[in-house]
Order: structure tokens, then sequence, then C-alpha cells
């Protein structure tokens, strides 16, 4: 990962003696040495780990220190992120023989009290955190979620070599100078990978505000003591523009997303709710599936109560559907109904006309037109459809 190869670069490049996090001979130390060994420890973790790096130092320390099987389990169960990289930086630094409390350092304040304080706060907040997947007996199996973390990591490398250009000289690194949106483009970031980078700076901003708004508490400030508040300044508008590029492409993904296509509703539940006459046994007429309406260009009814004989004709670029109780996408003028005066003979006939008989079917009726207006009742009977 980025993190890591950027980790090794620094790892050569500075000076052993000053950046290794050892405690030996502690003791021995005056209060200025101690203080900026403190510093120059900080520094190295947040310059070569990640938070998800870090975790394994904090659980180390509670097992050390009298936590509970359950209380150490649920600490790992949270996400990787809420354990912050200075929780595991003082860990570590606890871990390797730092003490808790020394007179002329944070004033006497314990930093395992701190540390202590920092692990509640992530198991009250990361309470519901847990996602819990078995294991396929075939082998291990990658989440997507880890899947889209190394992915979202891979695209970091630039953004990274900025925090380290301004690690080593922060009087000319310019913020303005990466276009955060242009890189993360040009990698193709997904949304998914978006949200996870924004996440992924989001802690050490929300440090480093903290640390601006002059409310940080003691150990953040001695991390950051050897900065002055206009480098602090510097980073903090670097990662908010991280930020604001990473909201950008999540919207510009909801702008450009294609709406869904609605699901076709099936022929058998459009026509679910009509109500019409299935069979009668006087004029021996048995009516159409009516799913066969939807997509036709021509209906014909009648209706045995009023013995109106009907012809629904489909609007024009259009077909017949239905709604309800209700034929749609007729033409209203072409699409008429007559009385019939004897319906057995003209049903008879009806029944062995062809397609050029029907066209003129209803204009040698003796009657006058009546338009159709859409309903179908329970004494309509569904002839034909063309």
């Amino acid at each position: 990962m980025a993190r890591s190869k950027i980790a090794k670069k620094l790892a050569s490049a500075a000076p052993k003696k000053d950046s290794s996090p050892t405690w030996d001979g502690h003791e021995d130390w005056t209060d200025e040495d101690f203080n900026r060994k403190f510093r120059l420890a900080l520094e190295y973790y947040n310059l070569n780990f990640s938070s998800k790096d870090l975790k394994p130092a904090v659980v180390k320390w509670m097992s050390d220190n009298d936590y509970n099987k359950k209380q150490i389990q649920a600490f790992k169960d949270t996400k990787d992120w809420r354990c912050h990289i200075t929780m595991g930086g003082i860990a570590s630094c606890l871990t390797r023989g730092m003490p808790s409390v020394r007179e002329g350092f944070n004033n006497g304040r314990s930093s395992a009290l701190w540390l202590r304080n920092e692990i509640t706060k992530v198991l009250i907040e990361g309470k519901f955190d847990v996602v819990k997947t078995e294991a396929k007996a075939t082998g291990p199996v990658i989440s997507i979620q880890n899947r889209v973390r190394e992915a979202s990591m891979s695209m970091t490398a630039e953004i990274e070599e900025a925090i380290e250009s301004w690690q080593v000289d922060p009087d000319s690194f310019d913020p303005k100078a990466f276009k955060i949106s242009s890189i993360l483009r040009g990698k193709q970031a997904k949304p998914a990978h978006a949200r996870f980078i924004r996440e992924f700076y989001a802690r050490q901003l929300e440090e480093l505000l903290e640390l601006a708004s002059g409310k940080a508490d003691p150990q953040l400030r001695e991390a950051y003591s050897h900065r002055s508040r206009k480098h602090i300044n510097k980073l903090i508008e670097f990662l908010q523009s991280i930020q604001t590029a990473c909201q950008m492409l999540n919207q510009e993904a909801k702008v450009n997303k294609k709406p869904r296509k609605p699901k076709a509703i099936s022929k058998e539940k459009v026509v679910a709710r009509l109500k019409y006459k299935k069979t009668d046994e006087a004029l021996k007429l048995v009516s159409i599936n009516p799913a066969d309406i939807i997509g036709a260009k021509e209906l014909w009814i009648y209706n045995t109560k009023t013995r109106k004989l009907g012809k629904y004709v489909a609007a024009e670029f259009a077909e017949l559907g239905i709604k309800g109780t209700s034929i749609t996408n007729f033409n209203e003028t072409l699409s008429v109904q007559k009385t019939v005066r004897k319906p057995e003979d003209k049903l008879k006939e009806f029944k062995t006309a062809g397609k050029v008989a029907l066209r003129k079917f209803l204009e040698d009726i003796n009657a006058v037109d009546t338009k159709m207006n859409g309903r179908i009742s329970e004494d309509t009977i569904l002839l034909k459809v063309a």
C-alpha cells in the first residue's frame, strides 16, 4: 500500500537514533530530552502506520493491563479507523517502556489513564460496528469491504506523497497545488472508494481541527508542538480538500447514475382488477383472456345488458392497455359502439367474419354510433383482439 512504501522511504531517510521509538534509559533523560523523544515517537508512528496497523498495539496494551477477553474482543470488532493513530502510538510507547507518568512531562498526567478513556470511547461509539461472516471451509474469503479498502488505498499514493512533502518541508508545501478530484478521477475512483478515502483521512482532519481550536488534550498538543500554526493550517486545508473532492465524486455519481428501469409488471397482475363477463350461456359466448388486450391494436366487446357491440381502436403510435377496470390508449373518435337488434343472429355472423368483413361490420349495422368511454363492466364479453 501507499503508506507502507512511504514508510520505507522515510525510514531510510530519517536518522535512526532520533526516530526509533525506544525508551531504554529514560530514567537518565532530562525533561527536555523526554519530551523531544515523545514527539519524535508519535511522528514516527503517524508517518509509518495506519490506524489498522496500530490497532494490535492497543490490543496488546489492553491484554497487559487487566482488560478481560470480552472487552478485548469488543475492541477488536470495532472499525479500524476508530483506533486513531495517536492512540496506537501512545499504546506502542507504553508497551515499549515509556512510563505512564513523569513529573516533567504533560504536567504529570497519566498517559495510561488517557488511553483508557480513549478505549472506552471506542467501545461505546463502535458498539454496533460488528458484522461477522463465517469463512467457507475451502479457505478465507476476502470480503467486499476489504476489497474496497485495498483498492482505495492503492489510489492514495499521490495523496500520501503530498503529506510526506508536508512532513519534510512544510514551509514550501502548497495545499492548492494538488487537485485531489482530478487525481481520484484518474484512478477511476467509484463512490465506494471515495467514501473510504474520505473516512480514512477524516480522523486526522478531526484531530488537527481540534488542535487548531485550542481545545485539544495535552497529548495531542504535545505530539504537534514542533509544528507552527501556519504549518498545521496548511495540512488542514489539504485534508479538507480531500473531503471536498470525495463528496464531489459521490454527488457526481448520483447525478450521472442512470435511473433504474422499472420492473415490468406481469400482464396477469395488470388485468387482475378488470371486471368482465367470462361467459354468456344464452348467446354461447366466451370471453378471451384479458391479458391478450395489452399490446393489441383492436378490441371487440359486447355488452349483454345494453346489447351494444363495440370496437376499441388503439391511438396512433400506441397500443391498447388496461388500468384498473378500464381500457387505455384508445382513439376516442374511432372507438365506437352500436346497439344490436337481433344479437343472436348478429353475433353468430360476427364469429364467422374474417378480417376484411370486420372492417365494415359496425358500419353495416343500422344504428347510431356511440363513443366508447373505456370502462369494462361485469356485463361485458371480451370478443376478439387484433
